[in-house]
């Protein structure tokens, strides 16, 4: 059945019947166990690899129609581990109530795609889906991921979440509440602890620095990875394993004395240090600029 190579190996009952099996010869090779059922009428030859998580999914899919959303989109884009049982969502259809999927009136098609072969809302619609099912802080991580991930904007997100915004859709206000806290450079950073940073920053109540900015000392050009300019107090986020190199090591220290030879003054921060007490943590920037 051509069905399976783009179904990950599955196939269900009515691609069976089109492909010339009779239901008995369908229910024979079940009762063999040449033939297994992974969702309703949805069929694995039993020879196949294992299921995973991506083909129970889309098994739940084939089953009922509509599309992967919330955390199970999530999932596809990398942004979350994917859930226990697939989250599926589709356009209401009278008399249609499919087991495990909740139903909308207003899914169009500029909120569908395909990821990895399986049908998904788009990031936008994801993000906002998943803003209503996740506790805030847990949430913050996920929306700054798909920012700095370039998995969707700020601006587009923001323009989607207004458009959608109903009584009964709080993922919209999450995520419009968030848009307005966040960073206006929050597209600028290169990783999620950059953008963790950011967030901690804001609480403590510092003025937003310039993210990843280029800064030209003696002729060289240095990127810097959070900066206030007028005061000179520079910040960077140190990790092992990028500082572990020798040649990256006695760079950094030069860099570090053109820093200094030019009035700024430099601080680091680690992510260890950051997830213990952040306060603790940027205190010393916090001083510098008088906070």
């Amino acid at each position: 059945m051509p069905h399976r190579r783009r179904q990950r190996g599955l196939f269900t009952l009515r691609q069976a019947l089109a492909a010339g099996y009779t239901r008995p010869a369908v229910r024979r090779r079940l009762a063999a166990g040449t033939w297994h059922e992974v969702d309703g009428r949805v069929y694995q030859v039993a020879t196949g690899p294992s299921v995973d998580t991506r083909q129970i999914l889309l098994a739940r899919i084939l089953a009922v129609g509509g599309h992967a959303s919330g955390a199970s989109a999530a999932a596809l884009y990398g942004l979350v581990p994917f859930p226990r049982h697939p989250t599926i969502i589709l356009r209401r259809a009278a008399g249609i109530r499919p087991r495990g999927a909740r139903l909308t009136d207003s899914l169009p098609e500029s909120d569908l795609t395909m990821v990895d072969g399986i049908p998904a809302t788009r990031p936008a619609r994801t993000v906002i889906e998943l803003a209503a099912t996740m506790p805030l802080d847990r949430f913050e991580d996920v929306f700054d991921g798909a920012i700095v991930g370039k998995l969707v904007s700020m601006d587009r997100l923001e323009k989607r979440a207004r458009e959608l915004e109903a009584p009964n859709r709080a993922g919209c206000a999450v995520v419009l509440a968030l848009v307005t806290d966040r960073h206006p450079e929050l597209g600028r950073a290169r990783n999620e602890m950059e953008a963790k940073v950011l967030r901690a920053l804001d609480r403590l109540g510092a003025p937003r620095p310039s993210v990843n900015l280029p800064v030209f000392l003696r002729g060289e050009r240095r990127i810097v990875d959070f900066a206030w300019e007028e005061p000179k107090v520079a910040l960077e986020l140190d990790g092992f394993v990028p500082h572990s190199t020798r040649r990256v090591f006695d760079d950094d220290r030069v860099r570090r004395n053109l820093f200094t030879a030019e009035g700024w003054r430099m601080y680091h921060v680690t992510k260890a240090a950051l997830e213990r007490s952040s306060r603790e943590a940027l205190a010393l920037v916090l001083e510098a600029l008088g906070i």
